[in-house]
């Protein structure tokens, strides 16, 4: 008869946890919105989304973080800790809810957020151009994405200073407190101490990929999901991923806002050999900041340096 170890208990709940997480957080959103949408009729789907169903909508997007995502995790915490009280400080400390001072590393890592990000635009469009030579397949990926992007469109706008704010919070804030607290808290914490911490990063980010259904930026985000792990492993500090996370949302948040006040910016832009090459050497100058500051970031928190993530 075979025993689970306590490896491979943590590992196969962690797993029923995430693969729970999956299926119900998609299918309360598609409940959700079609309660919201019920009795409006159009024959494009993105014609449902008008400013009348626009905070409704934003308040879906909140709850399904906050409810399926975020609460549990403090009651699952205290499985591990023994702990009756979901936010305890033992609950706390199980999920790198930490207050002691990060700032130097923070700061660091930000600056590599923000340096990665012409390399991740420029994975983007490269994803983008490697789909448009697939035929069917590649074409209905980009479709999927364009749907996409016109609902993050829709769901960001804000034509008022006080819109914005709530839109911050909608699109930048609660993501990034949530999906930190169940992916890196929760997840990769409980598969670094059952797998291998290079094994649990690796796997958790893949998964972070995934949980955000956009197939044609599956290698951003995973890649994106690898660093906000690597970043958490080194300070074993929530406080650092979530504002990594906060900061490249936010970053995004306003990327959607010029395009949708400049709508023909987009398109009147030619790909001509000069743009090419700025574009190029824009994703280079980066990325050398970038290993700099990265660099810099591991020195401070060198190997061995942090305890907890070898299980």
């Amino acid at each position: 008869m075979y025993v689970l170890t306590r490896r491979s208990a943590v590992f196969y709940w962690t797993s029923v946890v995430l693969l729970v997480a999956l299926v119900l957080y998609p299918l309360f959103g598609g409940v959700m919105m079609s309660l919201v949408l019920q009795g409006t009729e159009a024959e494009d789907s993105m014609a449902w989304f008008t400013p009348d169903v626009l905070p409704a909508i934003r308040i879906v997007q909140v709850a399904g973080q906050v409810l399926l995502l975020c609460l549990p995790v403090f009651f699952l915490a205290g499985v591990h800790t023994r702990s009756k009280m979901p936010f305890s400080k033992d609950n706390l400390e199980f999920l790198g809810i930490r207050l002691h001072k990060q700032q130097p590393g923070m700061i660091l890592a930000v600056m590599g957020v923000v340096l990665l990000q012409p390399f991740m635009y420029g994975v983007m469009e490269f994803i983008g151009y490697l789909l448009s030579h697939l035929g069917t397949f590649g074409r209905g990926l980009i479709d999927s994405q364009e749907r996409l992007e016109h609902f993050l469109m829709f769901l960001a706008g804000a034509d008022s200073a006080s819109e914005f704010i709530i839109v911050t919070v909608v699109v930048a804030v609660v993501p990034a407190v949530c999906e930190e607290i169940f992916f890196r808290g929760y997840i990769q914490k409980n598969y670094m101490d059952s797998l291998s911490p290079v094994r649990g990063i690796l796997f958790t980010g893949f998964v972070f990929g995934l949980f955000h259904l956009s197939p044609a930026n599956l290698v951003p985000l995973t890649l994106m999901g690898w660093y906000l792990g690597y970043v958490y492993y080194k300070t074993q500090n929530l406080f650092v991923p979530v504002m990594v996370h906060f900061c490249n949302n936010f970053l995004s948040l306003a990327v959607l806002q010029v395009r949708r006040t400049n709508p023909d910016m987009s398109d009147g832009m030619e790909m001509s050999g000069a743009a090419t090459v700025f574009g190029l050497l824009s994703v280079g100058i980066s990325l050398l900041l970038f290993s700099l500051v990265f660099r810099r970031f591991n020195r401070l928190f060198p190997a061995g340096a942090i305890s907890g993530g070898e299980g």
